[in-house]
């Protein structure tokens, strides 16, 4: 590449940098969750009125976290070592990840959105049970499925 290339590049990177990239202006994407039967809606609806006074960012990071909880899940069938072997395994992946992303980075309270962990807990125990089992295929689905629902009522769904 010649000198004089390299100087026109520089030359428009730096007017790209000074004047910046115009942006066409368009409204924000909808959030779209899938896969949510109307089973797993009926079963998360007091996560969703428990949710209602979140605001839209803590919504938008509650979402994220229960669809980031069900991808980590789901994705542990293909590994070779399998993490979570039980259900206690499972129970503990989704306190930890609560905590960390909802409270930690979120800055959210614990309390302050009241009823919100016991509508939690009611959802998750209609899924995962309450006593230790192997983790399956099945229950791998049935877990994805109950996080993507729960992110779904967060978000603002069925509140």
């Amino acid at each position: 590449m010649s000198i004089g290339t390299r100087l026109a590049i520089a030359f428009v990177l730096g007017l790209i940098a000074a004047v910046g990239v115009p942006q066409p202006k368009q409204a924000a994407p909808a959030f779209v969750i899938d896969g949510v039967s109307d089973d797993m809606k009926t079963k998360v609806a007091d996560v969703a009125k428990a949710l209602r006074s979140a605001s839209p960012a803590e919504r938008a990071i509650w979402a994220s976290v229960w669809e980031k909880a069900a991808v980590v899940v789901a994705g542990d069938a293909v590994t070779t070592e399998v993490v979570f072997t039980d259900t206690r395994s499972l129970r503990g992946f989704t306190v930890l990840s609560l905590d960390i992303a909802w409270r930690r980075l979120g800055g959210v309270k614990p309390g302050q959105h009241p009823g919100l962990r016991e509508a939690v807990e009611k959802a998750m125990t209609g899924v995962v049970g309450l006593d230790v089992k192997p983790v399956d295929a099945d229950l791998r689905r049935a877990y994805g499925e109950a996080c993507r629902a729960i992110a779904w009522a967060g978000y603002g769904n069925g509140g």
